[in-house]
């Protein structure tokens, strides 16, 4: 067949202003054209965290990023938000760190040293302070971070409305001509640039001693999971930070359901997958991806010019048999080729879940590794 477009077909206009012609076509009937493409993006993200009121005018929110399409697409979106006119403006200061785990997806020493390399660029581009950070800290985290800190118990803190009330006096008093949105400190705080870049082998080999005592590809999984969580954690909180964000898109999210529900932890779906993630105390995990489809977001990344690094998979020594969560990831992809609407049929069982089951009454009744309340009863 030729390359040229078929004869019969003509480009759709654009369902929202209807004069330009599609670009691309989300859903069987939502064809849009670049310029209203982008508006949709963007105002979805905005209503993502204005619906949800969590994030304080003011305050200080870490963005985690992996450098995949879905949080390349979330740090585009606050750099949007911070630079738009002032009433639209996110009012948060953001910050950036990247985990690099090159030691455990089986790269060189070169290939890492790339890979930050490359990484750092992009997070320096951004202008925003940034941390780079080792999976091999992980291993000096201190015990603290196997308790939730302060915060979490259940106490109330301020309401959304005292939070931005607060925030529109102090800048009435600081009388700011730029609305008061100039960040502060963007200093990049890297530690000592003379230090050594990567962690020392002895660290590397204890890290990858740990992984090889693992038995099984889905435990190396969660257990990275694990360790790149805490490790984030804390650095929010050394760092003061209050919220961090994940770029979790609404297809991970459906496959992190179906994982959880495989690996026996169904009473805590809500908390892994849900908007807002409050188990930690005194530090909130959002998600405010989670309602774009990794199709859209590709497209957003390949109109939009948004640089993306992509890490390589956990190695497994046998192709045929990954771990679950590779399992459910093909199932579901598969699915979704042939039926259209199996990934946000999946997210809006999700939606429909209460984090109740997750809240521990008591500090003993907690998983010391994922911090969730113990399902034991009954």
């Amino acid at each position: 067949p030729s390359d040229g477009p078929c004869p019969h077909s003509h480009p759709r206009p654009c369902m929202k202003c209807g004069q330009g012609s599609a670009a691309l076509l989300i859903r069987l009937g939502d064809a849009f054209c670049r310029g209203c493409f982008r508006e949709y993006f963007v105002h979805k993200f905005r209503a993502m965290l204005g619906k949800n009121r969590v994030i304080f005018p003011g305050e200080k929110v870490l963005l985690a990023l992996s450098g995949g399409p879905a949080s390349s697409a979330m740090l585009r979106q606050v750099q949007e938000g911070l630079s738009r006119e002032t009433a639209k403006r996110l009012r948060f200061i953001p910050g950036l760190i990247y985990v690099d785990e090159g030691a455990v997806r089986g790269q060189s020493l070169a290939q890492r040293e790339q890979s930050l390399a490359h990484m750092e660029t992009l997070l320096q581009a951004t202008g925003f302070p940034y941390h780079l950070a080792h999976l091999e800290q992980a291993l000096e985290l201190p015990a603290s971070i196997l308790r939730p800190g302060p915060g979490g118990s259940g106490e109330p803190g301020p309401s959304y409305k005292e939070a931005v009330e607060g925030f529109i006096q102090q800048q009435r008093q600081e009388g700011d001509g730029d609305g008061g949105t100039s960040l502060p400190g963007l200093g990049t705080q890297v530690g000592d640039p003379a230090a050594p870049r990567l962690p020392d082998a002895a660290c590397t080999q204890e890290l990858l001693r740990l992984f090889e005592a693992v038995e099984t590809p889905t435990a190396r999984e969660e257990l990275l999971q694990m360790l790149r969580t805490h490790l984030i954690l804390q650095t929010a909180r050394t760092r003061g930070y209050a919220k961090v964000m994940t770029g979790e898109s609404c297809t991970r999210v459906a496959i992190k359901l179906l994982t959880n529900l495989a690996l026996g932890r169904g009473a805590f779906l809500a908390v892994d997958t849900g908007f807002m993630d409050d188990r930690h105390g005194d530090v909130m995990v959002v998600r405010p991806m989670r309602e774009y489809m990794a199709k859209e977001i590709a497209f957003y990344n390949h109109f939009f010019d948004v640089p993306t690094v992509i890490a390589p998979p956990l190695p497994t020594k046998r192709r045929e048999k990954p771990s679950i969560h590779r399992l459910i990831e093909r199932f579901l992809l598969g699915l979704q080729e042939d039926f259209p609407s199996t990934i946000s049929t999946v997210y809006r069982t999700g939606e429909k879940l209460s984090p109740a089951p997750a809240k521990a009454s008591s500090e003993s009744e907690r998983c010391l590794l994922c911090l969730c309340a113990l399902d034991i009863a009954g």
